[in-house]
């Protein structure tokens, strides 16, 4: 009679700590299924016409920001014609950024066609080549200053993350410009692609004449050029690769020079996917090219 006794309180004890344990959340699974569950983060949906704009928007967005670009790097983009199905990544975006010469491939009409009222169209203004360093810092200013205007409660977040890529740009281009200056190639005459050429300015390379795509140029065009470059002893003919490299190719032969295609985007050449890559890569083409 006693053990019986015992027993039943031993049991009533166990039952009043089981109940203590779920009224206070304690106990077992209870505990995690009272915990507020993880808030998923809105990501600003960002639309980009070239590599070049998209790089600059991953690298200040970082995990703030979701891109998809249209143009393919190795691809004209002063040829390309948006067809609808291109645009259909614009249906859940917030922002739709492009270059300012690309307004009439990317009309108002096109982009109202799919039906997004609120995405927000905006035209970088920012003369001359991106690829050199102080027009590429130029683009991440009015980049981030876009993304800071859509989304301003992480303006912090995005101005941090631009001063660091500024600081990236400006240590490896004067890290290039180094090496260019070492190799002296301010004394090498070049016949250059037009749309290479605000980046060859800026390399230091001595600029004879510039040419466009070969489509473009007429016979009597393409023999001026061939003789300023004898006249003036060019060596060194280069080409741009969204641009095509026939023109530059059948030049340097004329006139027994070298020849380079260089790329004015990123990912444009394999293992470039940012713009310090691809402006690297240039530069060591260049360099290569020349034997230096």
């Amino acid at each position: 009679m006693w053990m019986k006794k015992n027993v039943l309180a031993a049991l009533a004890v166990i039952l009043v700590l089981g109940l203590a344990l779920l009224v206070t959340g304690c106990g077992g699974d209870n505990q995690t299924a009272t915990e507020p569950e993880d808030v998923q983060v809105q990501k600003l949906k960002v639309v980009t016409t070239t590599s070049l704009i998209a790089d600059i928007v991953k690298a200040v967005g970082e995990d703030r920001v979701e891109v998809s670009n249209i143009i393919p790097p190795a691809s004209c983009p002063g040829h390309f014609d948006a067809k609808p199905s291109d645009m259909q990544v614009l249906a859940n975006a917030k922002l739709f950024m492009l270059h300012n010469w690309q307004s009439e491939k990317f009309s108002d009409e096109l982009i109202n066609s799919v039906g997004n009222k609120e995405l927000q169209k905006v035209v970088l203004d920012v003369k001359g080549n991106w690829m050199a360093p102080p027009v590429h810092m130029a683009a991440i200013d009015k980049i981030t200053a876009s993304l800071i205007e859509a989304d301003p409660e992480n303006a912090e977040a995005y101005n941090a993350a631009a001063a660091e890529l500024k600081e990236e740009v400006e240590r490896i281009g004067q890290e290039q410009k180094r090496r260019l200056e070492e190799a002296g190639v301010s004394n090498v005459k070049v016949l250059v692609a037009d749309m290479q050429a605000g980046f060859i300015k800026w390399t230091g390379l001595d600029i004879v004449g510039t040419f466009g795509r070969a489509e473009d140029m007429s016979p009597k065009e393409m023999e001026e050029l061939i003789n300023l470059g004898r006249e003036k002893g060019v060596t060194l003919v280069i080409d741009n690769l969204q641009s095509g490299k026939e023109a530059g190719i059948g030049i340097a032969k004329e006139i027994g020079a070298k020849q380079v295609t260089l790329s004015n985007f990123p990912g444009g050449f394999p293992g470039t996917d940012t713009w310090a890559d691809a402006f690297t890569k240039n530069v060591d083409l260049i360099l290569k090219t020349l034997g230096r």
